[in-house]
């Protein structure tokens, strides 16, 4: 850990690569390169904003989810590693599907939406949100991933906005008390969004 932040070398390295615009490969060979003033003088200023508690992804405005790169921004959650066993037991429960309707409510970035729908070629998703801004990032994902056709933006509260029936129901929602909102880090407290966050009073 380096000035709290855990990993610190590897969230470097990120920040250097999304400044020179090249993968994590072609960064090891080109480990001797010294960089342009310009490229020194915008890893500084992303680096100050790390060390303000601005999470990387954030930064970066990507993060990667299940192997998938994923667009976000401020009004989506960042996905979390441990959300993927979400996926991981979907994908279990279609194993003998030939096909399956699903629906992830809270979709956020649309990340667990997504991932089932690159996984599973004959699955319809529906990735409900209740914020708008939330559906857009999920929106560009779905096409960058090419399953825009196959994931249905839906923005409504839980199942409200879903008329259709659905085989398997998926939910990544609100969980933290009011409480323990003041608990959370500066990296989620002062940057998520409390919408995707607060789970309310209990």
């Amino acid at each position: 850990m380096l000035n709290g932040i855990e990993e610190a070398h590897l969230e470097a390295e990120l920040l250097l690569r999304y400044v020179l615009g090249i993968g994590r490969a072609e960064l090891h060979i080109r480990l001797e390169d010294t960089l342009s003033s310009k490229q020194a003088q915008e890893l500084n200023q992303l680096i100050q904003r790390r060390l303000s508690h601005e999470p990387t992804a954030y930064i970066t405005g990507h993060k990667e989810f299940f192997g998938l790169n994923f667009y976000v921004s401020y009004s989506t959650l960042i996905p979390r590693p441990e959300t993927e066993m979400l996926v991981e037991k979907a994908l279990e429960l279609a194993s003998n599907c030939s096909s399956m309707t699903i629906a992830d409510v809270g979709t956020g970035c649309g990340a667990i939406a997504i991932a089932l729908a690159v996984h599973l070629a004959q699955a319809e998703v529906y990735a409900i949100d209740i914020s708008a801004p939330a559906l857009e990032v999920a929106a560009l994902n779905s096409e960058r991933h090419d399953v825009a056709s196959r994931v249905h933006l839906l923005q409504g509260n839980l199942l409200q906005s879903l008329t259709d029936s659905v085989d398997l129901i998926l939910a990544n929602l609100p969980y933290v008390s009011d409480q323990g909102m003041r608990r959370l880090s500066d990296e989620i407290r002062l940057f998520e969004p409390k919408l995707a966050l607060s789970g309310g009073p209990d």
